[in-house]
């Protein structure tokens, strides 16, 4: 079997391609999925890493709570 160069550069955009999603992938802090996920802060604490559905819950929670807020790392 012979492969042509324009499938062994498809194969090799592919593999870059599953590489830079693979790695876009982190553990929420909230609910321990692995999603991707986006910095921010809860409260006075550090950075945590929270995926969209956590991130959306804690920041309208939070919204009503005197003084505490979620913000995504600028």
């Amino acid at each position: 079997m012979q492969v042509s160069f324009a499938e062994v550069k498809e194969l090799g955009e592919m593999r870059d391609n599953i590489r830079r999603s693979v790695n876009a992938l982190e553990l929420c802090w909230r609910c321990q999925k692995v999603a991707e996920c986006d910095q921010g802060f809860v409260d006075d604490g550090g950075p945590v890493w929270l995926c969209p559905g956590c991130f959306l819950e804690l920041r309208t929670r939070q919204e009503h709570v005197p003084g505490g807020q979620v913000w995504p790392q600028v």
